[in-house]
């Protein structure tokens, strides 16, 4: 779906077409182009934002005691921003790899792996063009976390008070549910935007952030910048309600065994 979702927005052309045209140049495989980045960018992206998170979530409830809601999104956002700078170089390098596929073959850049390209980009580039994009991918970051985690603790506070539910994996999984959809709606736009400044091939310097979102509405409408909304919904939602209920059962786990009392 990640796949999908970046063809569509690097080719403008529909969920249809690009699955069909994927299966016809390449196949199956064609789906799992760039996997190796993937799963590198998770390592690194997923790790920080989480880690960071609870951690400031955990001290801000010691201070503070119950938090807002504006407080819990402003925690998410800081959480995001550190994970997407960390996990910018294997995004620069999964959006490259997917690319790929739209260029002729003696334009390609034919990364093996994500590491591959880690060392191709410092030999060629240089060390801080690994970081290509850095400002639309922590502006994503933030607004991805501050809307998925912050809207996620804010859920499950109010679902707690109406007394219907308790703590649990269906309080879990309905929270999730709710922030992974203000988090796909809130985050698409700077998505769009982020995956055109990072496969920029001209060899002038890409456009601000703020500059390549007006340019793309104005050459192709407000509604080019939700392109590839349903890859996108269908991939994070689950994404979103996994990852939430994994973090909730680790951490449990985590206080139950590992934390010893005083």
């Amino acid at each position: 779906m990640d796949l999908a979702k970046l063809r569509m927005q690097i080719t403008k052309t529909s969920l249809q077409e690009t699955i069909k045209q994927t299966l016809k140049e390449i196949g199956i495989r064609g789906f799992y182009v760039g996997w190796t980045a993937a799963i590198l960018r998770q390592l690194t992206y997923s790790t920080a934002r989480l880690g960071c998170y609870t951690t400031l979530y955990d001290l801000a409830q010691t201070y503070f005691g119950r938090l807002n809601y504006a407080t819990m999104l402003g925690i998410g956002m800081i959480s995001g921003t550190v994970g997407a700078f960390v996990g910018t170089p294997s995004d620069l390098i999964l959006v490259r790899m997917v690319g790929d596929l739209q260029l002729p073959p003696e334009k390609r850049r034919n990364y093996r792996n994500a590491f591959t390209g880690l060392v191709t980009i410092y030999k060629t580039e240089g060390i801080g063009r690994l970081w290509r994009g850095a400002i639309p991918t922590m502006t994503r970051g933030a607004l991805v976390n501050g809307t998925q985690l912050g809207t996620y603790s804010r859920a499950k506070v109010s679902l707690l008070d109406t007394g219907l539910f308790q703590e649990g994996l269906w309080l879990q999984f309905i929270a999730s549910m709710i922030s992974g959809t203000v988090m796909c709606l809130a985050s698409l736009p700077v998505d769009v935007v982020k995956t055109k400044v990072q496969n920029w091939t001209l060899p002038t310097t890409p456009p601000s952030l703020p500059r390549m979102l007006v340019i793309t509405m104005k050459e192709e409408g407000i509604f080019a910048l939700y392109r590839g909304w349903f890859p996108y919904y269908i991939r994070s939602a689950p994404y979103a309600v996994i990852t939430m209920i994994c973090l909730e059962q680790f951490k449990y786990a985590y206080n139950m065994f590992l934390v010893k009392d005083d």
